[in-house]
């Protein structure tokens, strides 16, 4: 799991799910499509990757692609779900100078990429097919052309402020999937049968608290809690303090991982406080991560739940073989107060130390990442999202795979 975004996509992107709207109850089979809900996305993407290496040429690539969904108006509480999710390379550049992240390997990809069953009764809800998650470590994590989505079944309830949620995985699809791979659902890590989840929720004025448990066959168990307290000190002033652990052991009878050739398993802590005045808001988090020579962390299927999870680097990305900790310094600024309507602007400063290799604890690792972001809602159906990366490595002197700099831009048209 390697690539992440937080914040340029968070605020501005919908969610096939949140496209497909509330449709009205049926009364009979006919009704239920007749009632249903068709809802899209078009989205021009466009990305360049620049290694600082003399030798090393920037990758780079300008893609259209998009969703098509129809979800059906419930019938006793039954209603059924599909999406396609397709995207192409417009420029066609050689294997040299091609970056498969918005379009695969073969420059192109479409797919059915949700296909699902769903049931809604008093709180109740079930879901069982292709589907989008949004968990702490399974999530759809909307960074390039689509998002994630998942092979699963997936049940949940609500009471009060109370939640709970469990289901079983199978299978995923999306660039942390592994576009330059093949893209289409792939199991959920090589080597291992199936995942497990099951998490508890609690959410008030005062405090939203989730704790969840993921067992990965053959590979981790994982256990996460967090929690959120905002604080509204004035009318136009909030304060947000947040705590996060995720404690994982290995689940393959003391050997190894066999992709990683190590064992996954160790701890992690996180911290973060963001204040927000009149359009800023300005944010400090920190992870650190208990790691002996020999393992490696757990970070998720998509974007992660770690406060330092930022563009590219992840709280966990250097957690291999020692200790590695990570903190974020952020600010953004919503342009709304100033006459601007829907514009924010933002740069975010990670850094992060810890072992490049599991197996060796004397592999030191240290880089730096500087992300400058915009985001502009034009409208209910425009939106525009760029983002701009510089990556540093500070513990070698000599040009690593950690020296680049990355540019990304996305048009979206929502209907």
């Amino acid at each position: 799991m390697r690539k992440t975004i937080v914040v340029v996509s968070a605020t501005l992107l919908l969610s096939s799910t949140a496209l497909a709207g509330v449709n009205d109850k049926a009364q009979s089979f006919t009704e239920a499509f007749s009632n249903g809900t068709p809802s899209g996305q078009i989205r021009l993407g466009y990305i360049v990757l620049t290694p600082d290496a003399n030798e090393e040429k920037a990758t780079y690539d300008l893609a259209l692609g998009g969703q098509l969904k129809f979800e059906t108006a419930p019938l006793a509480g039954v209603s059924l779900g599909a999406a396609f999710y397709t995207s192409h390379s417009l420029l066609q550049p050689d294997d040299e100078d091609f970056n498969d992240e918005l379009s695969s390997s073969d420059q192109h990809y479409d797919l059915l990429a949700e296909a699902y069953l769903n049931y809604e009764l008093q709180g109740v809800t079930f879901r069982a097919g292709r589907q989008l998650i949004d968990t702490p470590f399974a999530d759809s994590d909307d960074i390039r052309m689509t998002p994630h989505t998942f092979e699963a079944l997936v049940a949940g309830y609500e009471w009060k402020d109370f939640s709970v949620q469990a289901g079983y995985l199978s299978a995923w699809q999306g660039v942390d999937a592994g576009y330059h791979d093949n893209a289409d659902f792939a199991d959920m890590i090589s080597g291992s049968d199936d995942t497990w989840m099951f998490g508890l929720g609690y959410s008030s004025d005062l405090l939203e608290t989730t704790v969840w448990y993921y067992s990965v066959a053959d590979v981790v168990n994982a256990f996460y809690g967090e929690i959120m307290v905002p604080l509204e000190l004035a009318d136009d002033l909030s304060l947000t303090f947040g705590a996060q652990v995720s404690i994982q052991s290995d689940e393959t009878d003391l050997q190894t991982y066999a992709e990683t050739g190590a064992r996954v398993e160790g701890s992690l802590y996180g911290v973060m406080a963001e204040l927000s005045f009149s359009g800023i808001t300005a944010g400090v988090a920190y992870n650190y991560a208990s790691i002996d020579e020999g393992e490696l962390l757990f970070g998720g299927f998509g974007g992660g739940p770690f406060f330092t999870n930022i563009d590219t680097l992840v709280a966990n990305e250097f957690a291999a073989g020692q200790d590695a900790e990570s903190y974020i310094l952020s600010i953004t600024y919503d342009l709304s107060d100033v006459g601007i309507k829907g514009l924010c602007v933002g740069y975010t400063y990670g850094n992060y130390q810890g072992g490049a290799e599991p197996l060796d604890s004397a592999a030191n690792a240290e880089v730096t990442e500087h992300d400058f972001y915009v985001e502009y809602t034009l409208s209910d159906a425009w939106s525009v999202d760029a983002v701009y990366v510089v990556s540093d490595d500070k513990e070698h002197s000599e040009t690593t795979e950690w020296d680049y700099d990355r540019a990304q831009a996305r048009v979206n048209f929502y209907f």
